[in-house]
């Protein structure tokens, strides 16, 4: 937009500077033109009286000042043998002869500052030279009426660009936020969400169809996509239940102790892979934006609370205080996902963090003045390191000192979704100095728009 407006304020500037210089130029063209006429005209009108009546006849015409001699831009002098005459001027230029009319600059008056003009030197039958010439009074003003007009012109080009900037600015941004806001709703899985077309034919509305047409594909992508999910879910659903009953049939069956253990080890296994089974198709259809928008006004510390007291007897079982600071916090939210991306949360920090475990909820304002709502997890075991911490919300990644526990690296990453869904964002940091923890830990936080 800036680059746009400075374009525009620079070719109004330039063009109008370019018109200002060719019509000063056409102009004084004209004037010089019809000043070196003048001082022809006015040499021809000497030289009659000269041929009429000699020297003494051309000196009374100088001196007196009539006909055309009478102008008072016109200077004229007369040197020769006898005693100079001098019409207009205070000393006799000092310029050659010619056939046309030369710039000079001339001393009209003991008092007055020295003027340019065009004189034209011509010598007399007699010997002597006639000197005739016209100040350029006229250039000056027209000079002057220029930078008048230039002073303005700049004066109303930067009003136009500040114009032109406002009207282009009002247009663009009224589109391009329209554009903005649908493709929000596309990213956050709303696929109905469509760009009204105005029908102009103009750029934006192309760019209005594209994405509307992308809208309908994307819809029609992750659609498909569910049916496949759904489909794969039922598929490998079913024969990971019948592998689960028979692993429970065969651990009736059997007494040996070691056979025991490895059928438990097995269905252990069994009941892993169903979970990471059916997490990985929810995150799947959590980003793909096929989870149904559920989002309505939730109390954040209520939810919180809720799964403090569930999660509390397996704290005290694995020896962890857990705690819950939580200050009353509404956005609107999906509280199914809300719950398990905050269970997820507790549930990593059980498994590695130290022991204690302290769950906060809060409203925060940014820079910005928007106001956002946290969900806060604070740990005070091992932590993570800053490299890793991009890459640990991925899918199936996990750290090597998390491997020897079960698990399938997908509960940050489910985390991460949600508040993608939501239009948040989920971080990773260090507590802080002062805190409960020390410093000593992590925090994960999953921040929505409250």
């Amino acid at each position: 937009m800036l680059r746009l407006v400075t374009a525009i304020f620079v070719l109004q500037i330039v063009s109008s500077a370019l018109v200002i210089l060719f019509l000063r130029g056409q102009m004084l063209d004209v004037v010089r033109l019809d000043r070196e006429q003048q001082v022809v005209d006015v040499r021809d009108d000497l030289l009659a009286a000269y041929y009429d009546g000699g020297r003494e006849e051309l000196a009374e015409f100088i001196t007196a000042r009539r006909g055309s001699a009478a102008d008072p831009a016109v200077f004229i002098a007369l040197i020769g043998k006898g005693q100079p005459v001098l019409s207009n001027l205070v000393r006799v230029p000092d310029i050659p002869l010619a056939n046309r009319p030369q710039p000079i600059v001339v001393r009209r008056g003991p008092n007055q500052p020295p003027s340019e003009g065009l004189a034209l030197v011509g010598q007399l039958p007699d010997g002597d030279r006639l000197v005739v010439g016209v100040v350029s009074l006229t250039e000056r003003r027209i000079n002057i009426a220029f930078t008048a007009a230039a002073e303005l012109t700049i004066a109303v080009a930067v009003l136009m660009a500040l114009l032109s900037a406002a009207v282009v600015g009002f247009v663009i941004s009224r589109r391009t936020h329209l554009i903005a806001e649908t493709a929000a709703e596309l990213a956050s899985g709303n696929f109905g969400a469509r760009v009204p077309i105005e029908g102009t034919g103009d750029g934006f509305d192309h760019l209005r169809l594209q994405l509307n047409l992308m809208a309908e594909r994307i819809g029609e992508l992750v659609g498909q996509l569910s049916a496949v999910s759904g489909a794969l879910a039922h598929d490998l659903r079913s024969p990971i239940t019948r592998l689960s009953a028979a692993i429970d049939l065969a651990l009736a069956r059997v007494e040996e102790p070691r056979a025991i253990e490895a059928l438990q080890a097995a269905r252990a296994d069994a009941d892993a892979l169903r979970t990471m089974l059916e997490n990985a198709l929810e995150i799947s259809l959590i980003e793909g934006g096929a989870v149904e928008d559920r989002r309505r006004p939730l109390d954040l510390a209520a939810v919180a609370e809720d799964l403090v007291e569930l999660y509390d007897p397996l704290a005290e079982q694995s020896e962890v205080r857990l705690e819950a600071r939580l200050e009353p916090v509404t956005a609107p939210a999906d509280r199914e996902l809300i719950s398990r991306a905050l269970a997820n949360l507790i549930d990593n920090a059980l498994k590695y963090g130290g022991d204690a475990v302290i769950v906060t909820t809060r409203a925060v304002p940014d820079a910005d003045g928007a106001l956002w709502a946290e969900i806060a997890v604070e740990d005070n075991g091992p932590g993570i390191a800053p490299v890793d911490r991009s890459r640990v919300v991925e899918r199936f990644v996990r750290l090597d000192d998390a491997r020897t526990r079960p698990g399938g690296g997908l509960g940050l990453a489910m985390v991460a979704a949600v508040a993608r869904l939501h239009r948040g964002s989920f971080m990773l940091g260090d507590p802080a100095a002062d805190g409960p923890s020390g410093g000593k830990g992590l925090v994960a936080t999953l921040r929505l728009p409250a």
